[in-house]
C-alpha cells in the first residue's frame, strides 16, 4: 500500500501525463513517479479504468504494449469533474450556492465577467 489517497494514483497519471507531448508506456510513466513508484501491474489496472472512464486513451506501441495519452486537457478534464460533480450532488442549485460561498473575489469577477460577455452573446 503506497499510501494515497482515493483518485489520488488517477490523478498523479494524469498529470505525469500533461506534462508530456507525447503518448507514454507504462514503464515510462512507472520512471516519472517518485518514491516509492506504484508497481507496473497497479498502473495498468488504474490506467485501464481511466481508460473505461474516458480520461485516458491508448495507442498500440512497439510489440504488445500500449502507449497511454490523457483524451481531455487539463481545462477539459477540471470542466468534466465539476459537471459530473452537479450532476451527483442532487440538488443542483444548493450545491453551486456552496461553490459559489468558497469562491475568492478574484473567482467571482472572472465569473461575472464570463457570465456578462455569455448574456452579451445571446442577446444579440
Amino acid at each position: 500500500m503506497t499510501g494515497r489517497a482515493r483518485g489520488e494514483l488517477e490523478a498523479d497519471i494524469l498529470d505525469v501525463l500533461w506534462a508530456t507531448e507525447e503518448p507514454l508506456t507504462v514503464k515510462r510513466i512507472q520512471e516519472r513517479f517518485g518514491a516509492p513508484q506504484p508497481a507496473v501491474t497497479t498502473l495498468i489496472t488504474v490506467l485501464e479504468r481511466m481508460r473505461h472512464k474516458g480520461s485516458v486513451d491508448r495507442q498500440s506501441s512497439a510489440g504488445r504494449s500500449f502507449e497511454y495519452f490523457a483524451s481531455r486537457s487539463r481545462l477539459d478534464q477540471a470542466n468534466a469533474s465539476i459537471q459530473t460533480a452537479l450532476e451527483n450532488a442532487g440538488d443542483r442549485a444548493a450545491a453551486l450556492l456552496l461553490l459559489a460561498g468558497s469562491l475568492t473575489e478574484a473567482d467571482r469577477a472572472v465569473l461575472a465577467r464570463a457570465l456578462g460577455e455569455q448574456s452579451s452573446r445571446t442577446s444579440k
